[in-house]
């Protein structure tokens, strides 16, 4: 039976990690190419994603179960460095969220405009598939990820596959 979307108090519903990227995927306009070598059969590489105490939990596992669901489909790969990626398009998705709260707020709440708007700051659009791992730069592809914990999900994951040759496979181990 298909999760159903849970709610947060006060917000819409969120679509379960498999939605997003499930959507990420239809909506990636070019086939998943790897880069390989001659012979086209690069080992996969086994990397560990672990979480540590100042992650937001229930965020770090949404990440997570994301990227576990892309390895487990075998859609994971060492990407191409530097990846392309249009900066506007976080920025823009971050100013259209700020807009929605301002619009659905102000001004019969202003406090909570103000509250809402101020936790924002502290938050990154993340790429749920990520790029570096072959994920595709769309505004289907983004959520919102508390800053700290997105900043270091990506830092280990890049400290594993730096060294890699492009094109390699990943698998994800998540320690919790």
């Amino acid at each position: 039976m298909p999760s159903k979307p849970r709610r947060a108090r006060g917000a819409a519903a969120k679509p379960a990690a498999g939605k997003i990227v499930r959507k990420a995927v239809q909506k990636l306009d070019k086939p998943i190419v790897r880069v390989t070598g001659p012979d086209h059969s690069l080992p996969t590489k086994v990397i560990q994603v672990q979480r540590r105490d100042f992650h937001a939990t229930s965020q770090f596992r949404r990440k997570m179960a994301a990227l576990k669901k892309l390895s487990d489909e075998g859609k994971l790969y060492k990407a191409t460095n530097p990846v392309e990626r249009d900066k506007n398009l976080t920025d823009g998705y971050k100013e259209r969220i700020r807009q929605k709260i301002w619009d659905k707020y102000w001004p019969h709440d202003k406090d909570l405009a103000n509250r809402l708007s101020e936790r924002l700051s502290s938050y990154h659009p993340d790429h749920v598939w990520e790029l570096q791992l072959g994920g595709p730069d769309t505004v289907d592809n983004l959520k919102l990820l508390h800053g700290r914990t997105n900043t270091d999900i990506g830092s280990q994951i890049w400290g594993q596959i730096q060294t890699l040759p492009d094109g390699t496979p990943i698998r994800i181990e998540v320690v919790d």
